[in-house]
């Protein structure tokens, strides 16, 4: 992922486009953006801003990773009778 503008506005709305790409099959619009703009709000403050494009892109994307892990339907196996 390459962010060309390092403007927190600007920096935010392209990876929340990049992550929608990606995610956006399965999860909600909504859920992305929210998982986005809190990962921002959690960096805020911590990194240099030149750095927020990819750490926002990093943190958002493992985010959105786990929570597809844990809203995915558990397969459960019921051993076949003998």
């Amino acid at each position: 992922m390459t962010v060309r503008s390092h403007r927190a506005d600007d920096v935010v709305e392209e990876v929340g486009v990049w992550l929608a790409g990606e995610f956006g099959g399965r999860l909600a619009a909504s859920e992305i953006d929210r998982v986005v703009r809190m990962t921002r709000l959690d960096l805020e403050g911590i990194i240099v801003p030149e750095e927020l494009g990819e750490m926002l892109h990093r943190l958002g994307r493992a985010r959105l990773q786990r929570i597809l892990q844990l809203t995915r339907p558990a397969k459960m196996r019921i051993p076949q009778a003998r």
